[in-house]
């Protein structure tokens, strides 16, 4: 796949781990031993938030600060360690937030649809809320934090290739910049 080689055929789809119940949303010694057991498959696609505006879903690990991608580092170390390969599913969850994550403010997204389903708030499932769309500048802070997530990605001992990924998050800077 790529420059990578796969043992098998095998890809553990992205599922949405729920075990950093910690204030830094730093992943745990819980996913380091979860995602390890698994090392057998041919990829294991593993889902992360890119910042603080993209979290929405209770507890998941993140890849927005230097605690999180230490964390990820040790799940990525153990999986390398049995032979296996993990890729970063870059996640923003926009629509599917909730109020309750950013102390009653409406979570972002690109309209102001409401989803209809279900979100996933550290006190239970709730009914989603019509979001606020995102203006201008926070869709330029977006694209700038996919391209922080996708480096941290790679510090984090996430498998691929950085000349696979999109010219466009080649050259983001590392800091979030909230001046511009």
């Amino acid at each position: 796949m790529g420059k990578l080689e796969l043992p098998n055929r095998i890809v553990m789809a992205p599922l949405t781990r729920m075990r950093a119940a910690n204030p830094g949303h730093v992943p745990t010694e819980l996913h380091v031993e979860y995602y390890a057991q698994r090392a057998s498959a041919g990829l294991i696609v593993g889902e992360t938030e890119i910042s603080p505006d993209a979290y929405g879903w209770a507890d998941t690990p993140d890849l927005w600060s230097a605690e999180q991608v230490r964390g990820w580092r040790n799940v990525t170390d153990a999986i390398h360690k049995k032979g296996g390969l993990m890729y970063a599913q870059l996640w923003h969850t926009g629509a599917m937030s909730h109020p309750d994550f950013f102390d009653g403010a409406l979570p972002m997204s690109a309209s102001n649809v409401n989803p209809e389903q279900e979100s996933v708030t550290p006190s239970g499932r709730k009914p989603p809320v019509a979001p606020r769309p995102m203006s201008k500048k926070e869709i330029r802070q977006t694209v700038a934090d996919f391209g922080t997530a996708a480096k941290n990605a790679m510090k984090a001992g996430f498998d691929a290739d950085p000349s696979q990924l999109p010219l466009s998050h080649r050259s983001i800077p590392e800091q979030r910049n909230e001046s511009s």
